[in-house]
């Protein structure tokens, strides 16, 4: 393998901002064979994924005084979702840090048993505390087939101004027009170099493609941010000051080289955004700030949305550092950790991001380190990258998707590449280097969270769509501009027939098929079938008085 095909990642330490790892990481010892358990079944996936009613909201909330507080203090967004859905929110109770085995358990015996039929489980399910409090295992386990969302703050103030603002959104008009800003930190080093280049770069180029497809694949003005020779705070700040939806690359903040003074520290500044000679972007900036005024804010980083209490790669990390291959700054990468009987952290940034009455609604990080390979693959032998993962995630929010449901559209790639890490692992004669990349895949993809309610849409107004130029002499205009030429004139593409939406909701209604099979049969996309189907129910249901 050459050494730019080895994984690069996105940490720095908190005095100089100088990466943790030198070069890209060895893949040594990093086949670790226990795959994690997960759902044996699935909620009905032919009904309207934005449906509450159909999908219903829970909160699983802790055990104890500390569960009752957090409750009381989201009374009314539980108030809100049990009249959308039309029935009581049901409330489950968890025990705190449970690990993976003792997270499946717990959703067997309790989560699964709680309803005599699957397909009466709620789907949208919002985690309430901090990761001492609820597992970051559970939530991850929660959302390979459900739309999960966790708050944590560090008051009750907090989970009152975020309330607020979500209510607030969903009762008033949309707001400006949809934006996606993508923002690289051009620090120069090999990780947000090689995110630039495999992700953000493939990424904005799918979303301009995306924009001239037929209604409007990604419907959003395209913002690039970042200077590539000059990374600066002021940049993000501005393009971000109008809402929209954010995707940044850059490195987090891990530990000092001298290390954590204190957990008050390291909770207060690990996983930081970091911008290199300009510093970082930290919670103290974005607390109350104008940032992502109902947006939705998708950081690749290190540590970006908290820390466990250990690391899916501890012991790889070790064995590295044993064989003299790690060509870095162990200190900072390890010392990140919290140290025995320290708890794990949600990360000030997103919280302060979150709590802001004028900051996003959702948040979309990791919790660990963070890797190229989630959108960099290296088990086929060469690499190769997966933008599409990451477009669609921000293409699903800004058609006015719920959060947890573009969510979905990254993470359901955890549960495809455990099933094959799964296959790999019954496979005695299977390459064995594949294997460890697979594992870091899986690892990779199991670290994103979504912070903030799964339930919750962003209130953007999308703009008209961008009708893609006709193959001849607009193509070649383009070629020679160097940007896409469109023909005035050109017609726009014909909407299905209502007889054929009668159809296609009637078979759908009658349960003749699964939805994309009815979709195809009758000429439609499925998800503009879905979407007819979601407002053909809401329109019923408000005729009969019950919307």
């Amino acid at each position: 393998m050459n050494a730019t095909d080895l994984p690069e990642l996105l940490l720095v330490d908190a005095d100089e901002h100088v990466p943790a790892l030198d070069r890209g990481a060895a893949l040594v010892a990093a086949d670790e064979r226990a795959t994690q358990e997960l759902p044996d079944f699935l909620w009905d996936e032919n009904a309207a994924a934005g449906d509450l009613v159909e999908q219903r909201w829970a909160v699983l909330a802790p055990e104890g005084p500390e569960g009752d507080a957090l409750l009381a203090a989201v009374d009314p967004l539980i108030s809100a979702r049990a009249e959308q859905q039309g029935v009581p929110v049901r409330i489950y109770r968890v025990p705190p840090r449970l690990r993976a085995e003792e997270a499946a358990r717990w959703r067997k015996g309790v989560f699964q048993a709680s309803e005599r039929d699957p397909r009466d489980l709620p789907r949208y399910q919002l985690i309430l505390g901090d990761l001492h409090a609820v597992s970051a295992e559970l939530q991850a386990l929660q959302a390979t087939d459900g739309f999960v969302g966790r708050l944590a703050f560090d008051s009750r103030a907090d989970y009152v101004a975020y309330v607020d603002k979500v209510l607030s959104h969903e009762q008033g008009p949309p707001g400006q027009v949809a934006k996606a800003i993508f923002h690289t930190v051009h620090d120069g080093t090999g990780a947000t170099t090689i995110g630039h280049r495999a992700l953000v770069e493939p990424a904005i180029e799918l979303a301009r493609e995306m924009q001239g497809r037929r209604r409007a694949a990604f419907p959003a003005e395209i913002c690039v941010s970042g200077d590539v020779d000059d990374p600066r705070r002021d940049d993000l700040l501005r393009d971000a000051a109008a809402g929209g939806v954010l995707f940044s690359v850059s490195h987090g903040e891990g530990a000092p080289r001298r290390g954590w003074q204190s957990l008050a520290e390291q909770r207060a500044r690990q996983g930081a955004m970091s911008f290199g000679p300009d510093g970082r972007l930290g919670a103290d900036e974005l607390a109350g700030a104008t940032f992502l005024p109902g947006g939705l804010w998708f950081m690749l980083a290190c540590f970006g949305a908290g820390t466990p209490d250990t690391s899916k790669y501890r012991r790889w990390l070790e064995v590295l550092q044993a064989q003299g291959q790690f060509h870095g700054r162990p200190e900072v990468v390890l010392g990140s950790l919290p140290r025995a009987g320290e708890p794990p952290f949600v990360a000030a940034l997103p919280k302060a991001a979150l709590a802001s009455p004028r900051g996003p609604l959702g948040f979309i990080g990791h919790v660990d380190l963070a890797w190229t390979y989630s959108f960099r693959e290296l088990d086929a032998g060469k690499p190769t990258n997966r933008p599409q993962r990451f477009v669609h995630t921000l293409a699903s929010a800004l058609r006015g998707d719920r959060l947890g449901v573009a969510f979905h559209a990254l993470f359901r790639f955890f549960a495809q590449t455990n099933t094959e890490l799964t296959t790999l692992d019954e496979d005695e004669v299977a390459d064995p280097t594949r294997r460890a990349h697979l594992w870091m895949l899986r690892n990779d993809l199991a670290g994103y969270v979504l912070l903030g309610d799964p339930a919750a849409r962003l209130p953007i107004a999308a703009p008209a769509p961008v009708q893609a130029a006709p193959r001849g002499l607009s193509e070649q205009a383009s070629d020679l501009l160097g940007f896409r030429v469109t023909q005035a004139d050109e017609p726009a593409p014909a909407e299905p027939a209502l007889a054929t939406i009668e159809a296609a909701i009637g078979h759908l209604l009658a349960g003749t098929g699964p939805l994309e099979e009815v979709a195809r049969r009758h000429g439609l996309d499925s998800h503009t079938l879905t979407d007819l189907l979601a407002r053909y129910r809401r329109g019923g249901r408000a005729a009969i008085g019950r919307g």
